[in-house]
């Protein structure tokens, strides 16, 4: 029992009181810090594959502009209604012109 009560009687002087204070305070600082460079590690990393994913989208995006633009040419669509669906162009005679009246 003599034991705990010197430890209860130091711990309650001023100065030894103040030193435990500061020294959780620090520690729990520390933690504080190796906290955040854990998170900002793991977000980093996050930020790293969201770059990659979305330089691997605008590169598909490219190609995928190409191969529309190659797919909707203009002679590319006029020779498929000539030689596939062997569409011609009207007379001129066939020709209906609609006028929209006010």
């Amino acid at each position: 029992m003599k034991p705990l009560i010197e430890l209860v009687e130091w711990l309650f002087q001023a100065q030894r009181i103040m030193a435990v204070l500061l020294g959780t305070v620090v520690m729990l600082s520390a933690f504080g810090v190796i906290v955040a460079s854990h998170e900002t590690r793991g977000m980093y990393r996050e930020i790293q594959v969201l770059q990659k994913e979305n330089d691997d989208l605008q590169s598909e995006y490219e190609k995928l502009l190409l191969e529309q633009s190659a797919w909707a040419n203009n002679s590319r669509v006029d020779e498929i209604a000539r030689n596939k669906l062997q569409m011609v162009p009207p007379d001129v005679h066939e020709i209906v012109m609609v006028r929209n009246f006010p």
